[in-house]
């Protein structure tokens, strides 16, 4: 079994969220010709996940420690164990 995601870059084409290094779909949103507007927003949300998760790791060793930012290192940590299962 797989544990680990797709890695980026992905992208919203058509109604499919795709995997660009290999043109490989990672999941369909809808069935639907049209995407509307909330499903067109989380298709867009569901192509940055490997980004924001990413970033969010990269950011985290200057979070760290830091007390005017403790909050913000809190919710990264959160946000990194939900994307990583960890």
């Amino acid at each position: 079994m797989n544990t680990t995601h797709t890695p980026g870059p992905w992208a919203v084409i058509g109604t499919e969220v795709r995997w660009l290094a290999d043109d490989e779909t990672v999941t369909t949103i809808t069935e639907l010709e049209d995407l509307t507007p909330r499903q067109a927003a989380n298709a867009r949300l569901i192509a940055a996940a490997p980004d924001l998760l990413a970033a969010l790791q990269a950011v985290l060793p200057y979070l760290k420690g830091t007390e005017s930012f403790a909050a913000q290192e809190a919710q990264a940590r959160v946000a990194i164990a939900k994307a990583t299962g960890a």
